[in-house]
């Protein structure tokens, strides 16, 4: 097992594409009923570049940090290694919550997601008003 211990500067970006991921494809995949990520990711690819991008910039501009070039590739790659990852958006207060409290303004295409989420049926909880 290896170990590297990296910097404030490294790990944010890191920690945060981690975030961006999880709160990308499930949601995309549950809004769309995909049954897993894969699906999402090669059924709505436009869409979740778009979310990807617009959870970056709001990330960097609430954040002030600098994400490598590349985000929307490195996400893609993880989600071939995970594809059959079924889809759902749970555990909102750890994942989507910190995108969704950025506002409308911050993050539209990923609020909107979440609302046509909950006028579905598809969340166990209620979007905070």
């Amino acid at each position: 097992m290896k170990c590297n211990v990296l910097s404030p500067e490294e790990y944010r970006p890191a920690m945060f594409e981690k975030l961006i991921w999880i709160s990308t494809y499930m949601l995309v995949g549950a809004a769309k009923e995909c049954e897993s990520v894969g699906e999402a990711g090669s059924e709505h690819t436009d869409l979740v570049s778009s979310v990807i991008s617009e959870l970056v910039a709001a990330v960097s501009a609430k954040e002030g940090i600098e994400f490598k070039e590349g985000t929307i590739e490195r996400l893609a790659a993880y989600t071939d290694v995970v594809t059959n990852f079924p889809c759902a958006v749970k555990e909102f207060e750890w994942r989507n919550q910190y995108f969704f409290d950025l506002g409308d303004e911050a993050c539209p295409t990923h609020n909107g997601l979440l609302r046509e989420c909950e006028e579905k049926g598809f969340l166990s909880f209620e979007l905070p008003k």
